[in-house]
């Protein structure tokens, strides 16, 4: 799916109280608040699903969609008639987003991936093509490297 939903929010005024519900109703997982971020607290990555936290402020329910140009995506969607609410902010060293309200008073925001090293789960199928490749070694004494593989030999006519 192009430009799926990564994230989401769920902010009240009572973050302490909403993080024990969703704790205690769904049995989820968070870290412990940041007070310099509004009491935010993050669900633990799950296996499957998408990622979310829970805060401090007014009370709404945002989701996050992926895509590598937030830029692009905030001026596309205030031509369509969407409202800035916070625009393209680097949060942290691996977290881009810009926040905006739809024409029926929504609130979502679009958020860049994260660089591919800064987390993601590792797939069977990456997992399975990383382990058929072959491994070199090295030959130290000698200075030069060679396959794990011996050479198939040809023989000759």
């Amino acid at each position: 799916m192009a430009n799926p939903v990564m994230w989401f929010e769920i902010m009240g005024k009572d973050s302490a109280g909403l993080q024990r519900f969703y704790r205690e109703v769904f049995a989820w997982k968070l870290t412990p608040p940041v007070k310099e971020m509004g009491n935010y607290s993050m669900l633990e990555r799950p296996d499957t699903g998408i990622g979310g936290g829970i805060g401090e402020g007014d009370a709404r329910v945002s989701v996050y969609v992926e895509t590598p140009d937030p830029q692009r995506f905030v001026d596309k969607a205030v031509a369509a008639g969407a409202t800035v609410l916070m625009p393209v902010t680097q949060i942290t060293p691996t977290t881009t987003i810009a926040m905006l309200m739809d024409p029926a008073g929504n609130t979502f925001g679009v958020m860049k991936p994260p660089p591919a090293a800064t987390g993601r789960k590792t797939t069977k199928r990456t997992t399975a093509a990383k382990a058929t490749r072959p491994r070199k070694k090295s030959t130290a004494a000698r200075g030069r490297t060679t396959s794990a593989r011996p050479k198939k030999r040809t023989r000759r006519s």
